[in-house]
Order: C-alpha cells, then structure tokens, then sequence
C-alpha cells in the first residue's frame, strides 16, 4: 500500500494542494477561488488524485495549514482536512500558513527570509527565519515594529509576501518581495518533513493569533 499525503492550504488568499506518494512529491493544485474556495475545494482534491490514479480512500495522511492568515480560509481548510481524516480513520499533520509562504520563496533555505501573510489594515502576520530555521515568533506586526526586529538579527534580510492590497495597506511596504502564488507542492514537501507532528483530526487547533471578535477579520 503507497502512502499517500494530501496537504491543503487555504490561508493565504490562495486554495494550494500538494499531494505525495511514496515520498515523492506527485502533483499540485493552486488557485485564487475567491468565494468559491468551499464550493470547489472537494473537486479539486479529487481532481489531483484523479491525476494520479487515485481517489479520496486512498489518502493516508493528510496536512492541513492551521494559520495564521485569513480567518475563514483557515476554517475552510481546516474543517474539510478534519473531515476527510475522521472518515478514512486517519492523522493530520498541522502546517504554519507562514512556513507554507517561506517554502513557496525561491532559495527558502539561504539567509534571512520573512514571511507575511496580510493581517489588518495596519499589521501583518510575520516571522522570520535564517537558513530555514525560524529565529521570530509567529506575531501581527506593523511594517515598522517588522523592520526593527529584522535588523536586530540581520542587516540583510528579506520580506516575501503573496501581492496582496491589504498588506501593510496604509505603508509604503518598501522592500516586499512577491510570490505568484503560495505552492502546493512546496507544502507537501514540509508535510512530508513533518510527519512525525501529526495529530489525531479531534486535535487540530487554529492559530489565528488574535482572540475571537477583536480586529478585522479577512
């Protein structure tokens, strides 16, 4: 019997999965759903599987980006990820949303590298690592409290954000770096990293790093 990981993510704008069998990344899917995410989510699993010759019974592991980033985005992945996991009696592997854009920048592992997710007006989710090892805590910053902590590790860093008009939107944003798109395979690729992290579906907890009903949600 193959393993087979399905990794999903939906935090960050875009709907990304990643699928890998037997150790080996074999496909991904990623698109800006909008509204649509929740509708279309299913069929997009089944379609890449489908590509593979392979179909929802045969998921053995899934992961499932637990945030932070977009409140209902991360209840959409998170929800359908639990779900598919109660029914096939399977665990689920809990991605960090920023992890997922740091893996989807080009040289990911090489010097200091900050991930952001848009948050507020005001803030973004960030973090930074070095190397591909995390050095900040996962917190909502605004571009200047950002750009104090990175200079404190590093005077060469990096910023890296998918484009988005809400990022840091009353800020210049200077000096953010743009993916196309988080990738699906990338976060497969940490899944498979991560197996060893997984949880049964009944433990999956969010991490919107805000308590409920405070601030804007997105």
């Amino acid at each position: 019997m193959s393993d087979v990981i399905l990794s999903i993510d939906c935090s960050n704008r875009w709907s990304c999965l990643g699928l890998a069998v037997d150790g080996k990344i074999a496909g991904e899917r990623n698109l800006d759903l909008g509204r649509a995410q929740a509708a279309r989510l299913p069929l997009l699993v089944a379609e890449l599987l489908a590509g593979c010759g392979l179909n929802v019974r045969n998921v053995t592991c899934v992961a499932a980006t637990v945030g932070p980033g977009y409140f209902t985005g991360i209840r959409i992945g998170m929800a359908y990820a639990a779900g598919l996991a109660f029914a096939l009696g399977i665990e689920v592997v809990p991605l960090s949303s920023l992890e997922a854009v740091l893996r989807s920048c080009p040289g990911w592992d090489r010097g200091v590298k900050a991930p952001l997710i848009a948050a507020s007006r005001e803030l973004a989710f960030s973090s930074a690592y070095r190397d591909g090892r995390p050095v900040l805590v996962e917190k909502e910053r605004a571009y200047e409290e950002l750009l104090s902590e990175l200079h404190e590790i590093s005077c060469d860093f990096e910023m890296w954000s998918v484009k988005d008009a809400r990022l840091f939107a009353t800020s210049s944003c200077e000096g953010v770096q743009h993916i196309a798109n988080p990738s699906g395979a990338a976060q497969a690729a940490l899944a498979l990293e991560r197996l060893h992290t997984s949880i049964k579906p009944d433990e999956l907890r969010a991490r919107y790093l805000r308590e409920p009903g405070l601030g804007r949600s997105l």
